[in-house]
């Protein structure tokens, strides 16, 4: 910066040696060229003309001298612009940041809630991978068989119920989503008292309500939550809602969509010490 304005210092002075040379050559010229004819002139005349002269070159001499300034302070404006837009990208990393942390711990606080429900013991686990053999219906977790996992378990993120665990090594393991076509899961419907069912997987984003114990037709936005029969799923685990019923059909086709949001699945638990099968 230094090395720069003195540069700049230089280039003024000599700019301002050369105007000044242009402006004496200027007067001596006028003075030579007008003779006798300028000395005959009234003297406020001669002194008018000369005043305009030199507001016109003092005029034109600020617009000259002051472009190298002009052109430092648009200098040093664009420097300090592309200073502050460094730092508004900084802060609003770090307003991610902070962002990420709150909705962490929002999710960490409901999955402490719904652990404290269940009453039953669990491995925390973090999602490391989406995908695997069944693309965007399986998904892995940074826990293994030395963490004590093991096939079948039951996994839950701050929503409800995400699948079971699929496959099982030393360090890591497979979780098969609800949404992939070999997942099932007996479930009870919150607004129809001792009617059961089964949510089965589709292979989308969405699982359909099949073998109802009564005939009853599921209202929309009905929550359906585990129903603890098998023995593989403990009692009252949030599982989804009906999206849509359509009674064209016999029985009823009718859609679920899944509590958990795969996007959103960051950390979750794996039950151990699983109950004994429930009788209706």
């Amino acid at each position: 910066m230094a090395v720069r304005k003195s540069a700049t210092r230089s280039q003024f002075a000599v700019m301002k040696a050369f105007f000044l040379g242009v402006a004496f050559s200027l007067v001596l010229l006028l003075l030579f060229l007008g003779g006798k004819t300028l000395l005959a002139l009234p003297a406020n005349v001669v002194g008018a003309g000369a005043i305009r002269l030199v507001s016109s070159f003092s005029r034109f001499w600020v617009s000259v001298t002051s472009y190298p300034k002009l052109l430092l302070q648009a200098r040093e404006a664009n420097i300090e612009l592309s200073q502050m837009r460094t730092k508004l990208a900084q802060l609003q990393v770090e307003l991610w940041r902070v962002q990420e942390l709150i909705e962490e711990n929002q999710r960490l606080r409901k999955l402490l809630g719904l652990t404290k429900d269940l009453s039953r013991p669990y491995i925390a686990a973090e999602v490391i991978a989406i995908g695997g053999s069944n693309w965007f219906h399986t998904l892995v977790i940074n826990k293994g068989s030395q963490d004590g996992i093991r096939e079948g378990a039951p996994v839950l993120c701050h929503e409800g119920l995400v699948g079971r665990v699929w496959e099982v090594r030393n360090h890591h393991s497979v979780v098969l989503l609800l949404t992939d076509r070999h997942s099932a899961v007996g479930v009870t419907l919150s607004g129809h008292q001792g009617v059961y069912g089964i949510v089965k997987g589709t292979g989308k984003r969405w699982c359909e309500l099949i073998h109802l114990s009564k005939h009853v037709v599921p209202r929309k936005e009905e929550v359906l939550v585990t129903s603890g029969l098998g023995g593989v799923f403990p009692k009252g685990i949030p599982v989804g809602e009906v999206i849509s019923v359509s009674v064209t059909t016999e029985p009823p086709t009718v859609r679920v969509r899944p509590f958990f949001r795969l996007d959103e699945l960051r950390e979750l638990i794996v039950l151990t010490d699983l109950p004994p099968p429930v009788n209706p």
